[in-house]
């Protein structure tokens, strides 16, 4: 969507040619499929969800000065989309407890936990999974270490055939990797 996204804002997209109308949709498309799909877990209400946020991009779409504040706007109308469909399915699905617990990737949470902080952990898991990945090998083995299997500095240090302050400053290194990539997708929470 590097290139197309701008294009939304124009007032007269319906006037655009309708091969140029498809790319901006399928760029538009392939941008959120994925976190929506992650989200729902269903293709069809995926799409629907992504033609609702296209159609409210198209007639409301705000005064944004680049590309990046575009993209933020688009994602949270998605992520609305989304948490209103959520809701909605809970509502008319009457065999769910609120005593049953639902284990969200490696995060086990009470179901009475808001649709929103549902959805946002999901993300945010997809989030970090998505830089671990883009991570250099020898930080996501570390990390993971740490993280998924809960070892000590030392256990870390014995795995890794490293020393304990080795492996401390290269965490520490791969932590504030992992934060600054959260914080550019994610910004400032308490806004």
């Amino acid at each position: 969507m590097q290139k197309n996204l701008l294009l939304l804002l124009n007032s007269n997209f319906h006037m655009l040619n309708q091969t140029l109308q498809e790319e901006i949709y399928r760029e538009f498309y392939h941008f959120l499929y994925k976190p929506i799909l992650y989200m729902i877990n269903d293709h069809s209400t995926t799409e629907d969800i992504i033609q609702e946020t296209f159609l409210t991009t198209l007639k409301k779409s705000p005064e944004v000065e680049n590309e990046e504040h575009m993209k933020a706007w688009i994602k949270v109308v998605a992520r609305n989309f989304t948490i209103n469909h959520i809701r909605k399915r809970q509502k008319t699905r009457h065999d769910i407890s609120l005593d049953s617990k639902w284990d969200i990737g490696s995060i086990t949470q009470v179901a009475a936990v808001s649709v929103e902080q549902e959805v946002e952990t999901k993300s945010l898991e997809e989030q970090i999974s998505q830089h671990l990945l883009a991570m250099k090998p020898e930080q996501r083995a570390i990390i993971e270490l740490k993280w998924k299997k809960g070892l000590s500095y030392k256990e870390i240090a014995v795995e890794t055939q490293d020393t304990e302050n080795a492996v401390r400053h290269k965490l520490h290194r791969a932590r504030t990797y992992l934060k600054r990539k959260l914080f550019k997708d994610w910004g400032d929470r308490n806004e």
